[in-house]
């Protein structure tokens, strides 16, 4: 399997003058996503959990990182990653102004451990385009 990417032109005014690059990115539509209870028979298989007791911990393992995440602290599971959160608030005159209720939680955010980054980038990637283009061709000529 592999990460489907499409390359999409955006305009760079980093350096000065506008200049239009091209760049690959994620396809919004990738493929099915991978659900708790397809990890479940993954973990069951892989251990000596039985697929019940692998949903019940993924279940669990949600609601103890969120309630941690509720207390401001960064969440760090071994192999995986760190789990924070990202706050933001309105813009204020002064620091006094700044106040809890204009704070709000705008995200959370992974930043994955390096062996778990290592093990990622070793996937192959496929142009999208191409590959209908391809399609497209061998229609054409048929």
């Amino acid at each position: 399997m592999a990460i489907n990417y499409v390359v999409t032109k955006k305009v760079d005014t980093s350096k000065g003058a506008p200049k239009e690059l091209y760049y690959a990115t994620a396809k919004a539509l990738q493929k099915s996503p991978v659900c708790s209870v397809d990890i479940a028979d993954e973990l069951a298989q892989r251990s000596s959990l039985q697929n019940g007791d692998a949903i019940s911990v993924l279940t669990q393992l949600s609601a103890i990182i969120a309630e941690h995440l509720r207390q401001g602290r960064t969440v760090g599971i071994d192999g995986l990653g760190s789990f924070y959160p990202s706050i933001c608030s309105e813009g204020v005159d002064t620091p006094e102004n700044c106040t809890a209720d204009k704070v709000k939680l705008s995200r959370i955010c992974f930043k994955s451990a390096p062996a778990f980054m290592k093990r990622v980038r070793s996937a192959r990637f496929v142009s999208l385009q191409l590959r209908q283009m391809k399609k497209s061709s061998k229609k054409f000529i048929e």
